[in-house]
C-alpha cells in the first residue's frame, strides 16, 4: 500500500508545531516530516509560493543538523521543479542557505571568543602535587594556549567546513546554466571572501581545482546542449574573467604562488585569441603577472617579469589607468635582468602573449624608447651608467649617490641592479687585463660602502662563484696571491695545425731552399749525423755529472730541511701553546661577558613580562631585549602617562559631545512639552472612559451567566448528597480494613526492630570492651615513652644553657666594639659639620660683599655669623610660626602701609622700606619676620625668600633681583 500523501501546507504546519517543543526528538520528526515532502511524487506540482517556506525551512534544519547530502538533494529537487518559471526563487532559496551557514559560523566564532575570554591568564598550578604520570598529564593539558586551540577546534572548525560545504553544494546547483550564471558568480565571489578572510587555503585550491576548473572544463566540454554557457558571448566572457581575476587575487593575498600561476593560466585560456577582452582587464592580467613571476622565480624569471611590466604599461595607458612610477618600474625591471642568456620557457612565453623569447637588450632598448623622458631623474642616470657610457673604473662613484637618492616604491630593484654592475665591471676588467688583485676590485666598489650595494670581499667571492656557476664570468680566486684570474676557452688544436701549415707555406715562397745534388745532401746528412753523435754523447755525460750534482745537492738539501722542520715544529708548538692560553683566556673573558649581557637581558625581560602582565606595558618583547631595568621602567612610566593622556582627552571629547547633545534635545523638546501632556490628558480621559465602559459590560455579562449556573446547580444539589454519602460509606469500608492490616504490619516489624537492637548492643558491649583494653595498653606504652623522652629533654637543656651562654658571651664582646666604633663615627661627623659651618659662613660674608657691591652704597657689611646649630630646648621640637601683631585697627596698618620709609630711593611714593637681610640692621621694634611665614601688610610672602617685599602683595622675584639687595619694590614691580 502507497504512504498517505500529505499537502506540502500541512507538512510545513505539523513540523513547526514539532520544532516549537524545543526538543531533539522533535526536531528530527520535523525534518522526517519535511522530506517526505521532497521525497513525494507530486512535488514537482505543487506551486513555488508552497515549495518556497518549505524548502527555507528545511534547509534551516539542515543546517542545524549538519545534513549536506539532504540540503543538497532539496536543493536539486527544486531547482529542477521551478528553474524554468522562477529563476529568482532559486537565488533566493541559495543565499539563504548560505546565510544560515554563515549565521552559525558567526555565532560559533563569537561562543569561542566568550570561552577564551573566561579562561584563566595564570592557570594555577599545584606545585605540591606527586610526580605522577596523572600530574605530569594535567600539567601537560593546562596551558591556555592549547585549550584556545582546543576550543576553536571544537567550535570554529566544524562551523566552517559546514560554510564552505555551503559554498560548493551552491556551486553544485548552480553549475552548467546559464539562467543561474549570475548566481554562480556571486556566490564564488563569496566563496573567495570566506577563504581570505579565514586564512583557509586547503579549501581554495579544492575550490578551484575540484569545483571552478572542472566546471569550466564541462561548460566548454557540453557548450552544445539547451542552456549551456556560452563563453562567446562577451557578457559571459566578461563576468568569468572578473571571478577568475578575483581568484588570483585571493591566491597572491594567501600567497598560494602555485594556485596564482594556474589561474594565471585560466585567465589565459580564457582571453587568448579573443578581442572581446577590455584593456583595464587585461593590465589588471599582467599586473598580476608581475606579482607572481617576482614571487616565484626570482632571477630565472626576471626576463618575465620585465615583460610583464612592460604589456601592463601598454593596456594600462591604453585604459587610462597607468600611474606615475609604471614607467620607472618597465625600465629599472629591464635594467634588472641578469646579463647571459636565459632558459627558455614556452608557457611562460605563452602566458605573455608574446612572439618569440623576451631578451634583456631588446627590452632595455624598447623602455628607453618609449619611457625614458617620464622615469625619474635617478632611473635616467643608472640607465645612462650602465648602458649608454659605463666606464668600469668610475661606475662605482657615478651610481653610490643616484642609488641613494631612488625613491622608495624602486627599492626592490636595488639587488638584482647591484648584481648587473658587477657582472658589467667584472666583464670590463676581463677584456682589459688577465690578472687583477682582489683588493684593486674591492676599491672599485668602495663607493658603495655607505649603500644598499655594500660589498665586502665575501660578498664578492659569492658573486664571483655564482656567475661562474651560471657560464656570465670566466675567472678564478687564487687566495695566496689574493687575485682573480680571468681565464680564457682552450684553443682548438686544428687551428693551430693550420696556422702552422700556412706560416710555413709563406715561409718558403718567401725564402726558397737551395737546390742541391744527391751525393752532396748524403755527405752533408753523413756529417750532420756524426756531428749530432757527438752531440749526444757530450750531453750524456753532461746530464751524469749533473744528476751526481744534484743528488749530493738532495741529500744536503733534506738535511737542512730536516734540521728546520725540527726548528719550525719546536716554534709551532711554542705558538700553538701561546695562542691556546690566548684562547682560554679570551674564551673565559667572553663567557663572562655573555652571562652577564644574559642575566641583564634575563632581568629586563622578567621585568617587563611581569609589567605586560599587569597590563602597565604595551610594546613588543623583540623590541625590549636591548634594554636594561632602568629603561624598561622608564617605557612603563611613558606608556601609563600617554595612556592617562589619551583617556583624559577622549573623556573630555566624549563629554562635551554628550553635554551639547542633552543640551539640544532638551531645548528642542522645551516647545513640545505642552502639547504633548494637552494630548496626553485627552487620551487618558478617552482610554479611562472607554475601559469603565468595557469593564461595566463585562460585570454585568458576568453576573448574568454566575446566575443562570447557580440556579442550574440548584437542581441537582440532592442528587449530589445522596451519591456523595453512597461514597463515603463505601471510602471508610476500605480505610478500616487497610488500618487493620497495617496494625498488623506494625506489629510484626517492631518485633524484627526489638531483636535487631538487642543483637547490636551486645556487639557494641563486647567492641567497647574490647576498645578499653587496648586503651590501657597503650597508655602504658606512652607513659614509658614521656619518661625516655624527660631525660633526653633534660640532657638537651643543659647543652642549650652552655651554648647560651658562650653566645652572650661573644655578644657582649661585639657590643662594645660597635660602640666604640660608634663613637668615632660621631667624632669624625662633628668635626665635618664644624668645617661645614666655617664654609657656610665664608660663602655668606662673600655673598653679603657682593650684595653691596651691587647695590652701590658704600663700603661692604660683614655679615655676623649665623649658628645653624639648634639650641638644645628646640631640639626634636617642630618650630613654630609666629604672625607679628600689628598695632591699632585696620586705619592703623593702612597708615603705617602708607607711611612706608622716607630713606626709599624709588620713584613710587608708595614703596615699601627694604627688609634687611641676613647681616643687616633689624627694624626699629626688634622683631625680625620668620623666613617663609605670611605678612600681613607685606606682600604674600616675607622679604626672607629673596627680593624686596612690596606694599600690596609682591610676585615672584625676577632671576635678576633673587637673592639681590632689597630695593624700594624693585623696577619690574
Amino acid at each position: 500500500m502507497p504512504p498517505l500523501y500529505i499537502k506540502p501546507e500541512n507538512a510545513l504546519k505539523r513540523s513547526e508545531e514539532l520544532l516549537a517543543l524545543g526538543t531533539a526528538t522533535s526536531r528530527e520528526q520535523a525534518f522526517e516530516n519535511l522530506f517526505e515532502v521532497f521525497q513525494s511524487k507530486r512535488f514537482k506540482m505543487t506551486p513555488v509560493s508552497v515549495l518556497e517556506p518549505i524548502v527555507l525551512k528545511f534547509l534551516d534544519l539542515c543546517v542545524e543538523l549538519q545534513r549536506r547530502s539532504h540540503a543538497r538533494f532539496a536543493l536539486l529537487s527544486y531547482r529542477n521543479a521551478v528553474q524554468t518559471t522562477n529563476v529568482a526563487s532559486v537565488e533566493t532559496v541559495l543565499n539563504h542557505f548560505i546565510a544560515q551557514a554563515e549565521s552559525r559560523l558567526t555565532s560559533a566564532t563569537e561562543t569561542a571568543k566568550k570561552e577564551v575570554e573566561a579562561l584563566p591568564e595564570n592557570p594555577t598550578v599545584d606545585d605540591e602535587l606527586p610526580l605522577q604520570p596523572s600530574a605530569m598529564l594535567l600539567d601537560t593539558f593546562i596551558d591556555n594556549t592549547n585549550d584556545r586551540e582546543r576550543i576553536e577546534r571544537r567550535l570554529i572548525g566544524p562551523a566552517q567546513k559546514a560554510c564552505y560545504d555551503a559554498y560548493d553544494t551552491s556551486l553544485d546547483i548552480c553549475k552548467g546554466n546559464d539562467r543561474l550564471e549570475l548566481v554562480y558568480q556571486s556566490i564564488a565571489h563569496r566563496a573567495f571572501k570566506f577563504c581570505k578572510v579565514h586564512q583557509r587555503k586547503t579549501d581554495f585550491r579544492r575550490l578551484c581545482e575540484q569545483r571552478l576548473r572542472k566546471d569550466l572544463a564541462n561548460a566548454s566540454k557540453y557548450g552544445h546542449q539547451q542552456h549551456a554557457i556560452n563563453l562567446s558571448d562577451s557578457e559571459t566572457l566578461s563576468r568569468h574573467l572578473d571571478t577568475r581575476f578575483l581568484q588570483l587575487e585571493t591566491a597572491v593575498e594567501l600567497e598560494l604562488w602555485q594556485e596564482a600561476f594556474r589561474s594565471v593560466e585560466d585567465v589565459h585560456g580564457l582571453v587568448a585569441g579573443k578581442k572581446q577582452a577590455k584593456p583595464s582587464m587585461m593590465a589588471n592580467y599582467y599586473e598580476k603577472l608581475t606579482q607572481i613571476f617576482k614571487a616565484e622565480g626570482g632571477k630565472q624569471t626576471a626576463v618575465f617579469h620585465a615583460a610583464a611590466w612592460a604589456r601592463y604599461l601598454q593596456y594600462a595607458e591604453r585604459a587610462g589607468m597607468s600611474n606615475d612610477k609604471a614607467p620607472g618600474c618597465v625600465l629599472l625591471s629591464a635594467l634588472a635582468v641578469p646579463l647571459g642568456d636565459v632558459e627558455t620557457k614556452q608557457r611562460l612565453i605563452a602566458l605573455l602573449n608574446l612572439p618569440k623569447m623576451p631578451t634583456r637588450d631588446a627590452l632595455v632598448k624598447d623602455a628607453a624608447a618609449k619611457h625614458l623622458r617620464r622615469v625619474h631623474p635617478a632611473i635616467r642616470q643608472i640607465y645612462n651608467a650602465l648602458e649608454v657610457d659605463f666606464q668600469p673604473l668610475k661606475a662605482a662613484k657615478i651610481l653610490a649617490p643616484v642609488i641613494s637618492s631612488l625613491p622608495a616604491e624602486y627599492q626592490p630593484y636595488l639587488p638584482a641592479l647591484r648584481e648587473v654592475v658587477l657582472s658589467r665591471l667584472l666583464t670590463g676588467l676581463s677584456e682589459v687585463y688577465d690578472t687583477v688583485s682582489l683588493s684593486h676590485v674591492i676599491s672599485l666598489v668602495q663607493p658603495f660602502e655607505e649603500t644598499a650595494w655594500k660589498t665586502d670581499m665575501p660578498s664578492l667571492e659569492k658573486f664571483l662563484m655564482t656567475s661562474a656557476s651560471r657560464g656570465e664570468i670566466n675567472a678564478s680566486i687564487d687566495h695566496v696571491a689574493q687575485s682573480l684570474t680571468f681565464t680564457t676557452p682552450v684553443v682548438d688544436t686544428n687551428r693551430l695545425s693550420n696556422l702552422a701549415v700556412c706560416l710555413y707555406n709563406t715561409m718558403q715562397y718567401l725564402n726558397p731552399a737551395p737546390i742541391i745534388s744527391r751525393s752532396d745532401a748524403f755527405a752533408a746528412a753523413i756529417a750532420q749525423a756524426e756531428e749530432e753523435r757527438k752531440t749526444a754523447q757530450h750531453r750524456r755525460a753532461v746530464v751524469i755529472k749533473r744528476r751526481e750534482l744534484l743528488e749530493e745537492a738532495n741529500i744536503r738539501r733534506v738535511k737542512e730541511e730536516s734540521t728546520a722542520k725540527a726548528e719550525k715544529a719546536k716554534q709551532l708548538l711554542e705558538e700553538t701553546t701561546r695562542k691556546e692560553k690566548e684562547y682560554a683566556r679570551q674564551a673565559e673573558k667572553d663567557r663572562l661577558q655573555k652571562e652577564m649581557e644574559t642575566t641583564r637581558r634575563e632581568e629586563a625581560k622578567k621585568l617587563a613580562e611581569s609589567l605586560a602582565a599587569k597590563g602597565a606595558l604595551k610594546v613588543d618583547m623583540k623590541e625590549i631585549e636591548d634594554l636594561d631595568s632602568n629603561q624598561v621602567l622608564a617605557l612603563q612610566v611613558q606608556h601609563l602617562e600617554k595612556e592617562k593622556r589619551e583617556m583624559a582627552d577622549r573623556l573630555r571629547i566624549v563629554g562635551k559631545r554628550v553635554d551639547h547633545l542633552e543640551r539640544a534635545m532638551r531645548k528642542e523638546e522645551r516647545p513640545l512639552l505642552a502639547d504633548d501632556y494637552t494630548r496626553q490628558k485627552e487620551n487618558d480621559k478617552v482610554a479611562h472612559e472607554q475601559a469603565n465602559k468595557v469593564a461595566r459590560e463585562e460585570a454585568i455579562a458576568r453576573q448574568a451567566a454566575e446566575k443562570g449556573l447557580k440556579e442550574r446547580l440548584g437542581r441537582m444539589l440532592s442528587d449530589y448528597m445522596e451519591a456523595r454519602k453512597e461514597v463515603e460509606s463505601v471510602h471508610a469500608a476500605e480505610f478500616e480494613k487497610a488500618r487493620e492490616a497495617a496494625q498488623a504490619k506494625i506489629a510484626e516489624e517492631k518485633e524484627k526492630f526489638r531483636a535487631k537492637v538487642v543483637e547490636r548492643r551486645r556487639k557494641d558491649k563486647a567492641r567497647r570492651q574490647k576498645e578499653q583494653e587496648e586503651d590501657e595498653r597503650r597508655a602504658r606504652e606512652e607513659q614509658e615513652r614521656a619518661e625516655a623522652e624527660a631525660a633526653a629533654a633534660e640532657e638537651e637543656a643543659a647543652r642549650e644553657a652552655a651554648a647560651k651562654a658562650e653566645i652572650e658571651a661573644r655578644q657582649a664582646e661585639a657590643s662594645a666594639k660597635a660602640e666604640e666604633r660608634r663613637k668615632e663615627r660621631e667624632a669624625e661627623r662633628a668635626a665635618a659639620e664644624e668645617a661645614a659651618k666655617k664654609q657656610r659662613q665664608r660663602e655668606e660674608e662673600a655673598e653679603e660683599r657682593r650684595r653691596a657691591r651691587a647695590a652701590g652704597g658704600g663700603a661692604p657689611v660683614r655679615a655676623a655669623p649665623v649658628n645653624h646649630t639648634p639650641a638644645p630646648a628646640a631640639v626634636g621640637v617642630q618650630p613654630t610660626l609666629v604672625r607679628p601683631a600689628a598695632a591699632g585697627g585696620w586705619r592703623d596698618k593702612l597708615a603705617a602701609k602708607q607711611g612706608g620709609s622716607t630713606g626709599t630711593a624709588s620713584p613710587t611714593p608708595s614703596a615699601p622700606a627694604p627688609v634687611p637681610k641676613h647681616g643687616a640692621s633689624t627694624p626699629a621694634n626688634g622683631d625680625a619676620p620668620p623666613r617663609g611665614v605670611y605678612q600681613p601688610g607685606r606682600g604674600k610672602w616675607s622679604a626672607a625668600r629673596g627680593g624686596a617685599s612690596g606694599g600690596g602683595g609682591t610676585p615672584p622675584p625676577s632671576s635678576s633681583t633673587r637673592g639681590g639687595a632689597a630695593g624700594g619694590g624693585g623696577s619690574r614691580w
